[in-house]
């Protein structure tokens, strides 16, 4: 029946991995040297190597003297799991649409599946980041618009005083994102082009630099949002099956998709990333 439908289950599968990669704000996250890369090899770990800070030959007079000590590169690695989460993909499509437009309710099926399993990967994956306790909190309590700005360039400060530079991204809640949204527009509107014409297109969520999203309230287990660079998280979903077959397994009168997907996410330069709290405890 299947094969009648022309369902490609390799073409499904990618279908369904970026669809979640759209939905899933956990996704936002992730390195994106490792997203579409690995997922591709099927590789369950993966091994991160972050170079150490290098030494540096300093001369008060520009004869040399003596042998200048060249640096010395050395890494610190970890091994990344990337099967943490392990999900079931199945859905039942009845039969008796089958005479309509059976293509589409296999599709309508899979996008509601698609949505609950991004929404697992959001639980899962802050989660994961409440749980460390290697992650700098700081406090997010803007009372007026300009203090939305002063907080936004203190937690860009704060990275780039760690050697992080570029690709800063904010995730807040939804509450509290409306609420940043509506300081930013009432700030950048007036006081320059580039927010005059974001404002006018509708398009606020980019600002002093800083690439900003929407998390659901539900998902970030107490925090507001997370300040970070990317390059803090590695992560990616997996397929290892899926199988179609016309409901031998205990359901007749419906076509079946199953399938076993992995997701797996670890910070592995938790420095890269500020959550976000109300106030600081102790």
């Amino acid at each position: 029946m299947y094969e009648e439908l022309n369902l490609d289950l390799q073409s499904f599968a990618k279908r369904v991995y970026d669809s979640i990669l759209y939905q899933s704000t956990f996704y936002n996250f992730l390195n994106p040297n490792y997203i579409g890369t690995l997922r591709q090899t099927g590789a369950p770990v993966i091994e991160v190597a972050k170079t150490t800070p290098l030494s540096v030959n300093v001369r008060e007079t520009k004869e040399i003297q003596s042998r200048l000590n060249p640096a010395l590169t050395t890494y610190s690695h970890v091994m990344v799991d990337l099967t943490e989460l392990n999900m079931d993909y199945s859905i039942r499509v009845p039969m008796m649409v089958a005479g309509s437009d059976i293509t589409n309710a296999i599709q309508d099926a899979a996008d509601l599946e698609d949505s609950a399993i991004a929404k697992q990967i959001d639980t899962y994956g802050y989660g994961k980041l409440a749980a460390d306790t290697n992650i700098a909190e700081s406090a997010w309590a803007p009372q007026t618009a300009d203090f939305y700005i002063t907080a936004l360039n203190n937690l860009r400060a704060t990275l780039f005083n760690k050697d992080i530079t570029g690709d800063y991204r904010l995730g807040l809640g939804a509450t509290e994102y409306a609420n940043y949204v509506s300081a930013l527009t009432s700030v950048l509107k007036y006081e320059t082009l580039q927010g005059r014409e974001g404002v006018d297109m509708g398009i606020i969520a980019r600002a002093y630099g800083i690439d900003a999203f929407e998390i659901n309230d539900n998902v970030l287990d107490g925090a507001i949002g997370y300040f970070f660079n990317p390059i803090a998280v590695v992560g990616d979903t997996f397929f290892s099956a899926f199988v179609q077959h016309n409901s031998p397994q205990g359901y007749p009168g419906y076509l079946v998709l199953e399938g076993t997907q992995s997701f797996g996410a670890e910070v592995v330069r938790p420095e890269a990333i500020i959550r976000l709290v109300e106030e600081i405890s102790g």
